[in-house]
């Protein structure tokens, strides 16, 4: 049998495979609803098919805005089944935004859920900002707009019409046309639409997968979609790798509910941006700084225990687990893991931003590994990572199976492979900046490379520092040193043809309670403490210690100031 070629095409082949076995599931009516791989790629079918029979041609792009649910993945590929192109719209975006991408990207029909996206939708078309042929509802919302039409009635449509053109439209689709549309956020001009190709989501899947080959065969992967589906790292974990495996994902409509989501689903791999790590850490270590007496001690021995036997088996090259790292696992770690639901945990995973090492060995120390990847949207997510087993916390890991890099004269990292986009929509020069002659894509972050290939990232291009002493300072590294402060949410290092560098503080307000409580200030509100003399001379110790003592002295931070 033929290797599936596309997203699309795994579908149906798990269909065939395994038609019985559930692979989608949402929360309803306080129970799980769940659509095994034959009723989700009749879904697909049926939604293809309707999207057909309402004029939609190959080529055609279509919006689609909402929460992570069912409904989401069912248009998407419905979409790519048709062989059109999805072009995913984030919830929060403005009327402005919205209106961009459904006129960027030319689309004629647009899709959404909730009453509050079509409100941009219908705004927009009032204003004759869009034109719109057709507008799809997940939910019915029950307006009486002739131009709406719920996904129930355009799979009802679909179920109506044969089989042959959507036969023939599939069989037609290759791996080398444009799957998905990912817009840049568009912070130094208008969003860009970045084009991902089938055969490049296959293999970015299939080179994570052969370094955690453990989801292969021994554990069953198991995610929970949380991150809005417009971001390639979230469409990375719930639809390539989930398709390369053969899984099952648990769709969180609200990133607020993720905790509660983690305890019910337990999940095998999980994603967090570092932000989502950061606060999980606050949280953990207000509540690990609560404790007294017996109970304190015993989970710092527990903690240092569990970090010191993780480094000690890194080094030998194989799991180090005497007598001490069982009792601590049993006493303290293992319950720790099972409070937050990652009890069954196999990989962690971040990316999207740098993360402090500091954060990296505090889960480490909980028997969480959380391996960092380095890719961005034009890469379809991730091109470097380290390997299951071998993280290393100072890099980014290795090139994937098949990704070239190399570092330019000027130190920025680029890269060449199957899983680079093939340019921008309707954007050619942008496209000729982004890809040069020999096909090597610039990232824009500087870089280098050791003896053994692993990545190291030291910082934007366009963000460096110049100081008035002509020094260049990249900010990423002396930011990420300020951020393992505790108590510090965020930093921003500033200084650009000034003589010397300061930074911009805020306090994370998960670490709040516990930063009052061992200052003794806790009948302050958060703006008195941000004023604190007691607070000023803490975070000055605290400034020389974890970022100034590892910098070259150009590079430290003279002063700063908390917002």
């Amino acid at each position: 049998m033929a290797k599936p070629h596309t997203l699309v095409h795994q579908i149906e082949d798990w269909a065939k495979q395994k038609p019985e076995t559930n692979a989608i599931f949402e929360e309803s009516d306080g129970g799980w609803k769940s659509l095994t791989w034959q009723e989700y790629w009749t879904a697909i079918r049926e939604t293809a098919k309707g999207l057909i029979s309402l004029g939609h041609e190959v080529g055609d792009c279509v919006a689609i805005v909402g929460d992570n649910r069912m409904d989401w993945v069912i248009c998407q590929f419905g979409i790519m089944a048709a062989r059109g192109i999805p072009a995913p719209i984030y919830s929060t975006n403005t009327d402005e935004q919205v209106a961009y991408i459904v006129s960027h990207s030319q689309a004629n029909i647009a899709i959404c859920d909730k009453a509050l996206q079509w409100e941009k939708y219908r705004r927009n078309l009032e204003s004759a900002a869009i034109e719109l042929s057709h507008i799809v509802t997940m939910d019915d919302l029950g307006t009486g707009d002739e131009r709406l039409m719920t996904l129930a009635a355009l799979r009802q449509m679909g179920r109506e019409q044969d089989d042959a053109e959507l036969n023939k439209r599939l069989g037609d689709l290759t791996e080398d046309e444009t799957a998905l549309l990912i817009y840049t956020s568009g912070t130094t001009g208008v969003p860009k639409a970045v084009q991902l190709e089938h055969g490049g989501m296959l293999a970015v899947a299939g080179g994570i997968l052969h370094n955690f080959p453990v989801y292969y065969d021994e554990v069953p992967f198991r995610l929970v979609s949380y991150l809005p589906l417009c971001h390639v790292a979230e469409q990375l974990f719930t639809n390539m790798l989930h398709l390369s495996t053969g899984g099952e994902v648990y769709f969180c409509p609200d990133l607020k509910q993720i905790k509660e989501y983690l305890t019910k689903v337990r999940p095998t791999m999980f994603l967090g941006v570092p932000r989502v790590w950061e606060k999980f850490q606050a949280a953990l270590e207000a509540r690990l700084g609560a404790a007294t007496g017996i109970k304190a001690k015993l989970a710092s021995w527990a903690l240092k225990t569990e970090l010191d036997c993780f480094y000690k088996g890194l080094k030998r090259g194989k799991p180090y687990t005497p007598l001490r790292r069982k009792i601590a696992n049993k006493l303290v770690i293992s319950k720790i893991k099972e409070a937050l639901g990652l009890d069954q945990l196999v990989c962690a995973a971040t990316g999207a931003a740098p993360i402090s090492k500091s954060t990296l060995e505090f889960f480490a120390s909980l028997g969480i590994i959380v391996y960092e990847g380095f890719g961005m949207s034009e890469t379809t997510g991730v091109a470097t990572c380290s390997s299951f087993g071998k993280p290393n916390f100072d890099s980014v890991g290795q090139a994937l199976p098949g990704v070239e890099v190399k570092i330019a004269e000027d130190g920025e990292i680029l890269m060449r492979g199957r899983i680079m986009t093939r340019g921008y929509l309707h954007m050619p020069e942008k496209t000729a900046e982004l890809l040069d002659d020999e096909n090597w894509l610039h990232t824009g972050d500087l870089g280098r490379l050791d003896d053994d290939g692993f990545l190291y990232i030291t910082g934007r291009k366009k963000d460096i520092i110049i100081t008035a002493g002509g020094k260049n300072v990249a900010p990423i590294e002396i930011e990420s040193y300020l951020k393992q402060i505790h108590g510090v949410g965020q930093a921003v290092v500033v200084g650009d043809r000034q003589p010397y560098l300061c930074a911009l503080l805020t306090l994370d307000p998960e670490a709040v309670s516990e930063l009052q409580s061992n200052l003794g200030l806790s009948s302050l509100s958060l703006e008195e403490l941000a004023q604190a003399d007691e607070l000023q001379s803490y975070l000055e110790k605290e400034v020389e210690e974890k970022c100034n003592s590892l910098l070259a002295r150009y590079q430290t931070i003279k002063k700063f100031k908390v917002l």
